[in-house]
């Protein structure tokens, strides 16, 4: 073991009995030690563990006997591997390791070896095989997948062999092998879950099947979605390695949520949490989840340990749990590997394996520095640090396109849209070199928010819908739904309303398949204002109430005062001003309570639009006032003509002065001015244009409708206002 003082080191007097499970741990040790080397080749291979069933306690009362045993194996197993096309690698004691080209070689050996040994009394043998990589150094090989062999060849029955998934599958449709499933066992110090299954056949000992259920890790078998909870990993080192726990975590919960229908809780939902403090119980309750996985990681010197423990709040139980070093080279798989076994006890696997980002570990290392400094960001200059670290990463591994669509984030969130453009549609020819469909999927899907951002709804749209294509092949729920999202919105903004009602149901099925109430509720709401914007406010409402209660269920308070806001607007709409009032009072209350200055402005000035039309006009112009006063604190533009135009109409219904001047100049400083705000103009400046202008935008909205919604919509008190007015004043 490690401690203060280094390596501690025992030497055994001689013959001593050692345990089967000590041997293991040694070679696995050796093997952690040697694979890392600083050049390394890799090779993916068959692997085959074999060694000799008490062979420890035979060396301490004939060693003579032993050591026949073992001559009589080497005459036996190094010609049979020749003959398969394997290599012999080496002798661990009375182990051997070996490896071939194909699966099929492989295990043909192994069944072989162990007929040919059936008969001899002192070669009791086990054997594990295992696809994997494997690292050379020189004639020697190490590697996880010897690591795996070895932990494999421990599980087999005396006479038989195991083997894992990987290798079953390249066997299952040859008719001379068969097997019989051990199910999915935990290969303890390798932090590894498994599909283990032991050969069949005339000279093959078969396990006892009961024994390996004691040790079955039970997969998640119910009708429900499997839900998960990953809390980030806590680091047990120093506080400047953090972010190796922090952004392995982080990445966890993308690859998990990436793997089809299993819902996975948002890190920062997790972080909102004093996860540290809650037990399990209490985290499920939290999270609505049924799963909750929580680890250690600490790195000391060139290794790292690690520790993993899935627990199932419903059956109440730890379901995996291990503790295994990995090197320090290894750390760019280490989140795959996780990922792997966490699917495994969820019953899920993606669609389309996942490739790992890079095999450089530097270049890894200083991604993750750089997400962890971006996520917890504080001020520009952390941002330029950030890049500095991406473009290290970048230097040290050119294909690591993650850490190229980070850096292009980092202009896209600072609205430097050309440079973003730049460094993301490199990263997309790149990705479409390299063949990864998840890389040019997440570059096509940035490439699409950049031009919404910059306006470009047509090549948004275009982008958007080239990434949905591939998602859905990854069949990566949630990314789909949030570019579902996306369209819907484009389209809505587009007045193509039926378009987006559609995108927004296509998020909300798979919500609905995912009993993931949050998205649930932000496709309900998305629907609402969709049928806002058509002009058919009981929809909308029915929508927005639908919202509203589920957000009541999950308490979610900045959520909650969107909902109230929204229902408001819609009874105001239809004329009910006074339960418009009444949600507006509820939405401003929960805006001010979290210190919410956009949202205490919006509710202001709906509150005060509502008294305006009351004809309560002092306290229109009192809660106007205040809104205007956010408005310009906070330097936003957007809406200030809108709240300007009520509030002098307030002032005119009080004899208060106010300066024309002021709306002329918003009037030419804003676009796209909606028909509710030109009646407002008309009736201030007495200027019928403004008249006009909301008249032909009311009929261009009524076009599209059919004979029901526009007579409901013709009767709402604005647009009934407007039609009226023009015509009374051209007849």
């Amino acid at each position: 073991c490690f401690g203060s003082r280094g390596p501690q080191v025992r030497i055994l007097p001689p013959r001593q009995q050692i345990k089967k499970a000590s041997f293991i741990e040694a070679f696995l040790f050796l093997n952690f030690l040697m694979s890392n080397s600083p050049k390394v080749e890799r090779k993916l291979a068959a692997i085959m563990f074999t060694d000799i069933e008490g062979y420890t306690e035979s060396m301490s009362y004939d060693e003579s006997q032993a050591i026949t045993a073992v001559k009589k194996k080497r005459s036996i197993i190094q010609p049979l591997i020749k003959e398969y096309n394997g290599v012999f690698v080496k002798e661990i004691g009375d182990g051997t390791l070996s490896y071939f080209s194909s699966a099929i070689d492989a295990s043909t050996c192994a069944v072989k070896l162990q007929e040919l040994t059936y008969d001899e009394d002192h070669l009791n043998l086990r054997i594990g095989l295992h696809i994997g990589d494997i690292v050379f150094d020189g004639q020697d090989v190490f590697g996880e997948g010897v690591n795996i062999a070895s932990r494999l060849e421990s599980l087999s029955p005396v006479g038989g062999v195991c083997v894992s998934k990987t290798v079953y599958d390249e066997l299952e449709n040859k008719k001379e092998f068969n097997g019989t499933s051990l199910g999915l066992q935990s290969l303890k110090g390798v932090g590894r879950l498994v599909e283990v299954y032991a050969l069949k056949g005339d000279r093959l000992k078969e396990p006892d099947t009961s024994k390996y259920k004691e040790t079955e890790v039970q997969k998640h078998t119910d009708n429900g979605i499997p839900s998960i909870a990953i809390i980030p990993f806590e680091n047990k080192g120093a506080d400047e390695d953090v972010f190796y726990a922090y952004g392995i975590s982080s990445d966890l919960i993308s690859d998990c949520s990436s793997a089809g229908l299993i819902r996975v809780a948002g890190l920062k939902d997790i972080e909102k949490l004093d996860y540290t403090n809650l037990k399990y119980q209490e985290l499920s309750k939290e999270l609505l989840v049924r799963y909750v996985s929580q680890g250690t990681l600490w790195k000391m010197g060139e290794m790292f340990q690690l520790s993993i423990e899935l627990y199932d709040t419903k059956e109440k139980k730890v379901i995996w749990s291990d503790r295994w070093q990995e090197k320090w080279d290894n750390l760019p798989t280490i989140k795959g590997n996780l990922s792997d076994g966490l699917l495994k006890a969820l019953d899920r696997k993606p669609k389309v394996e996942k490739k790992a980002e890079t095999t450089n570990a530097e270049a890894y290392e200083f991604y993750l520095k750089a997400k962890h400094k971006y996520d917890k960001r504080e001020n520009t200059e952390d941002v330029e640090i950030v890049r500095g670290l991406l473009r290290k990463a970048i230097e040290l591994d050119d294909t690591l396109i993650a850490a190229k669509i980070l850096l292009g984030t980092t202009y896209t969130d600072m609205s430097d849209f050309d440079k973003a453009m730049e460094i993301i549609t490199s990263a997309l020819k790149q990705s479409k070199s390299l063949g990864d469909e998840r890389t040019i999927a997440h570059s096509l899907n940035n490439i699409g928010r950049l031009y919404f951002y910059k306006g470009d709804k047509e090549n948004a749209l275009d982008y958007f819908t080239q990434a949905l294509i591939i998602y859905k092949k990854l069949d990566d729920k949630i990314v789909i739904g949030g570019i579902l999202s996306n369209i819907g919105v484009i389209y809505n903004q587009n007045n193509e309303i039926d378009k987006a009602i559609d995108k927004f149901n296509q998020f909300l099925i798979i919500g609905n398949e995912l009993n993931d109430k949050k998205i649930i509720e932000f496709c309900l709401n998305n629907i609402g204002t969709a049928y806002a914007n058509k002009g058919d406010c009981d929809m909308a409402l029915e929508y927005f109430i639908r919202s509203l209660k589920i957000n009541e269920e999950l308490g979610e308070k900045f959520r909650l005062d969107l909902n109230l806001n929204n229902i408001g607007v819609m009874n105001f709409a239809k004329g009910d001003y006074d339960k418009a009032l009444e949600y507006f009072i509820r939405s401003l209350k929960i805006n001010e309570d979290l210190g919410v200055k956009r949202g205490i402005l919006m509710t202001l000035f709906n509150t005060g639009i509502v008294y305006l039309n009351k004809g309560d006009y002092k306290k229109a112009v009192e809660t106007l006032e205040k809104s205007l006063s956010i408005l310009k604190e906070i330097g936003v533009k957007a809406g200030q003509l809108r709240i300007t135009v009520n509030l002098y109409i307030g002032y005119a219904h009080l004899g208060k002065a106010y300066d024309e001047k002021d709306i002329h100049r918003l009037v030419k400083d804003t676009e796209n001015i909606d028909f509710e705000t030109n009646i407002r103009l008309y009736q201030l400046l007495e200027d019928n244009s403004y008249l006009e202008t909301a008249y032909n935008q009311i009929e261009e909205k009524v076009a599209v409708m059919d004979t029901r919604l526009k007579k409901k919509f013709l009767n709402y008190p604005t647009p009934k206002e407007i039609v009226e007015e023009w015509e009374k004043i051209n007849n």
